[in-house]
């Protein structure tokens, strides 16, 4: 009997062996086919959903510095928003019979900026940011001074008109002769300032509203700012709304941007087939070993190779602007200077901080840009040595 039971045991374990294995199967197909759905409404979601970016003044940033306020308005309206990031794809959309935003002018080179200028649409200019954009045009320019408050139109603009006020802060701008300036803010050196300036050359119409805040998502529901902005950018069915990359290699020599060969959406798709042959085809390995880099890069090496690009390039103005700009950024955290307040604000509070008279503050944070790599150090040691100073009180 007890052979014969063991003869039976063992004529059974095939069978039970096949069967836990067509058990198994059918469990790792059924956990695959889970993982799928999964993904796959994890993609259609993605589909579906409105694209945002973190971009200041981008035309999809939902957040109070983004822009998407104005350009789901203007789409309301009929306007055909396109957002570009680089100076080629402007070229290519805008033209005659339409609008085109430059949102950051101080992220251009003189080559870019000489480029829009013959763009041959309706142009309109934000945030300024103290830069100098006589590449572009020299028609206006940029000056400190305004406080964030209610500034009235005070000219014949139709469109300023329109508005009545606008809620704004500095920069504002002087303006040559031929030039219609709006909203008039606190001067410089007897010379009035503007918080909009428009004129026209030709067919095409030039505008200028040098602060952001009336186009932001934050500020373009206060006072005037919509009826301003809305009416700026809606005069054309088409409008480019160009977002500057600061890696856009146009007109440097190399070449241009490659454009994506599959679309993200593809992109997806196929990740989603590589992991669901990963999970068919793949065994199970160890737990995962971490190993130390044998190589650590550190901060200040990046740093470093973004200052060679910069001599590289003789991009002079530009490196300090953005030294200016960070040591600007840094002080401002330091003293409690809030992020809306003008220059004239940060020279004040900076003066008393340091112990400098406010005219040396003004004339190192805004004063006219360096020419040459000396005064560029020189530039930079004496920013190092009013945050030295700062931090000193």
């Amino acid at each position: 009997m007890s052979t014969f039971l063991a003869r039976g045991d063992l004529a059974d374990s095939p069978r039970s062996s096949a069967a836990e294995r067509t058990s198994n199967r059918k469990g790792v197909l059924i956990a695959i086919g889970c993982v799928l759905m999964l993904l796959l409404g994890t993609l259609i979601l993605r589909l579906l959903a409105p694209p945002i970016s973190s971009v200041p003044l981008s035309s999809t940033n939902p957040e109070p510095e983004g822009a998407r306020a104005a350009a789901q308005i203007l789409g309301e309206h009929g306007v055909q928003v396109r957002e570009v990031h680089t100076t080629q794809a402007v070229l290519d959309a805008a033209g005659t019979g339409s609008t085109v935003l430059l949102t950051d002018p101080a992220l251009l080179r003189e080559e870019q900026l000489s480029a829009l200028s013959g763009v041959g649409a309706d142009l309109v200019i934000v945030n300024l940011d103290f830069d100098s954009i006589e590449a572009l045009t020299d028609h206006v320019t940029a000056t400190g001074g305004g406080a964030h408050t209610s500034y009235d139109a005070r000219c014949a603009d139709e469109h300023a008109t329109a508005a009545e006020d606008i809620v704004t802060a500095g920069p504002g701008v002087q303006v040559s002769d031929g030039v219609v300036g709006c909203f008039p803010i606190e001067g410089e050196e007897d010379q009035t300032s503007y918080a909009m300036a428009t004129w026209t050359e030709g067919q095409q119409r030039w505008s200028v509203v040098p602060n952001s805040y009336p186009l932001s998502n934050e500020g373009i529901a206060e006072a005037g700012n919509a009826a301003l902005m809305l009416r700026l950018l809606g005069q054309h069915e088409r409008l480019t709304w160009y977002v500057p990359d600061p890696l856009d290699p146009y007109s440097t020599g190399s070449d241009q941007a490659a454009p994506e060969l599959l679309p993200p959406e593809l992109v997806s798709l196929a990740a989603l087939l590589a992991l669901t042959v990963v999970l068919w085809r793949g065994r199970r390995l160890g737990p995962v070993v971490v190993e130390h880099l044998p190589v650590v890069v550190r901060a200040t090496e990046t740093t470093r190779g973004r200052g060679r690009l910069y001599r590289r390039a003789r991009a002079v103005e530009h490196a300090s602007s953005a030294l200016r700009a960070g040591t600007i950024r840094r002080l401002a955290r330091r003293t409690g200077i809030p992020r809306t307040a003008d220059p004239a604000e940060v020279v004040e509070t900076l003066a008393r901080a340091s112990g400098r008279p406010p005219e040396a503050i003004d004339s190192l944070l805004y004063g006219p840009p360096p020419t040459d790599d000396a005064s560029l150090l020189a530039l930079t040691n004496a920013l190092d040595t009013l945050e030295g100073e700062v931090h000193r009180t």
